[in-house]
């Protein structure tokens, strides 16, 4: 295979809406108040797409490693389990992807103070111990609240704190839904590799709990995203433009629940990417109407 099509392979792009989503509510927010500037607006974006890459990376070293990812795996390739990728190679592009996220996250540290650098720092770091180190948050069952904070919460205030210098209730709010549908896109990828992950030792919550469990999981994660519209109703009426994503997120979480094989997952995964979009869009073109 190409080079380039095997690191973009490695990159997950269908799940980069993540960390999208997150950098473009915040500055919509923002945009809303009056602020904007279009150069930390990029560095934002590339910053953002770096820690979840960076992420993503480990992942697929770690779990690796930690023989999580096998032969026996039923989700999207995995370029290191796959053999596309040596060991090696893969923690050379790790080293140099957490990098250059340091390096673009340096103009926000100088517009952001010790509040970025703090921030950035911790995201760097547990882009790694995420799956990696003695105590990985993956296997003990702290994935979701990793992914719920750091894809949500925090990316969304911290987006807005960087274009207007403080956080406000309404930015941590917003923060909810992009990280419970993020979320819920986790919940769906460990549902479907539950038995790899018990054979691993990995203990994510569905390992923890149970397969139903799981799937209770991610219904509340994908009803959860309705919270802030309820608090937003009256300030924002158009915000409600977002509450369009129950239609198409019916069908999914239907498949959640009466999934029989474990591969029928992967097109749960990629519904659920597309129902981020679709509310981020949503929400951004409600906000500023």
């Amino acid at each position: 295979m190409n080079r380039i099509l095997i690191w973009t392979m490695a990159c997950r792009p269908k799940t980069l809406i993540a960390s999208i989503s997150p950098v473009l509510i915040g500055t919509t927010l923002a945009l809303a108040d009056g602020h904007f500037d279009l150069r930390m607006f990029l560095f934002t974006l590339a910053t953002a797409l770096g820690i979840q890459v960076s992420t993503n990376f480990a992942n697929d070293y770690f779990d690796y490693l930690k023989g999580a990812d096998n032969e026996k795996r039923k989700g999207p390739t995995r370029v290191v389990q796959a053999g596309l990728v040596s060991l090696p190679q893969m923690r050379k592009g790790l080293l140099i992807c957490l990098f250059v996220t340091f390096l673009s996250g340096c103009y926000l540290i100088w517009h952001g103070g010790i509040f970025l650098s703090c921030l950035l720092s911790l995201s760097l770091l547990l882009a790694v111990v995420y799956t990696g180190g003695p105590y990985p948050l993956a296997y003990l069952g702290l994935g979701e609240l990793f992914v719920f904070l750091f894809f949500g919460l925090a990316a969304v205030s911290g987006t807005y704190y960087l274009q207007t210098g403080t956080v406000t209730l309404t930015s941590l709010l917003a923060g909810i839904a992009p990280g419970s549908l993020s979320t819920a896109i986790l919940i769906v990828n460990n549902v479907r590799d539950i038995d790899e992950d018990k054979a691993a030792n990995k203990k994510t919550l569905a390992v923890r709990f149970g397969l139903s469990f799981g799937k209770v999981e991610y219904l509340f994660s994908i009803l959860l995203t309705l919270l802030p519209l309820v608090c937003f109703f009256r300030s924002h009426p158009f915000s409600l433009l977002s509450l369009s994503i129950l239609l198409p997120a019916i069908p999914s979480m239907r498949l959640m629940l009466n999934h029989s094989l474990p591969s029928q997952l992967n097109l749960l995964f990629a519904q659920t990417g597309k129902l981020l979009w679709l509310y981020t869009l949503l929400f951004c073109l409600g906000w500023i109407l």
